[in-house]
């Protein structure tokens, strides 16, 4: 006589297959979430999404500060090239600035980078990372502005961000 149901082993076995899918298939949900996060602070803010870019890039690239602050400074933030120059992020008349010094020739290129900029904050606890702290200005949606009194329909934001240069990070958090 034939038993025709399933062993004990066998419903393990699909017991943790099943496992196995349901926790790839978390981590690709979660992932979604975060993806789905960011593409909406980008979709509400373009611009600082690629002041941050632009800030990432030239921390990334700088051959080391010209200055270390371990305290929050309002002053401009120096960049060392690896060619040499300087790269000044500073703020001016409520402008985030970068200016570029070229090395040798002196030429110095200027652009800005955010308008509106309220407050700028950096620092250097350790040797290769920067946090950033940037306030500025941004235009509600319509159907969020409550009054058309002058400066009111401005909304005031400030994001704090970390940046390390590259082979210069260290420590216990890289």
């Amino acid at each position: 006589m034939r038993n025709r149901g399933t062993t004990l082993v066998e419903l393990l076995v699909v017991l943790a297959l099943m496992s196995i899918m349901v926790l790839v298939a978390a981590e690709l949900v979660t992932q979604s979430i975060r993806l789905l996060g960011a593409t909406g602070r980008a979709v509400q803010n373009p611009m600082l999404v690629h002041v941050s870019n632009r800030l990432r890039n030239d921390i990334q690239e700088a051959a080391g500060l010209v200055a270390i602050e371990d305290i929050w400074f309002e002053g401009p933030l120096l960049l060392a090239s690896r060619s040499g120059g300087i790269t000044s992020i500073e703020v001016v008349e409520g402008n985030l600035v970068r200016k570029t010094i070229a090395p040798g020739s002196g030429s110095v290129e200027e652009r800005v980078l955010l308008r509106g900029v309220t407050s700028w904050w950096w620092r250097a606890l350790e040797p290769g990372v920067v946090d950033i702290n940037i306030g500025y200005l941004i235009n509600p949606p319509p159907e969020k502005q409550a009054s058309r009194e002058v400066g009111y329909d401005k909304e005031r934001r400030i994001e704090t961000l970390r940046f390390a240069i590259r082979g210069g990070g260290g420590g216990r958090q890289w």
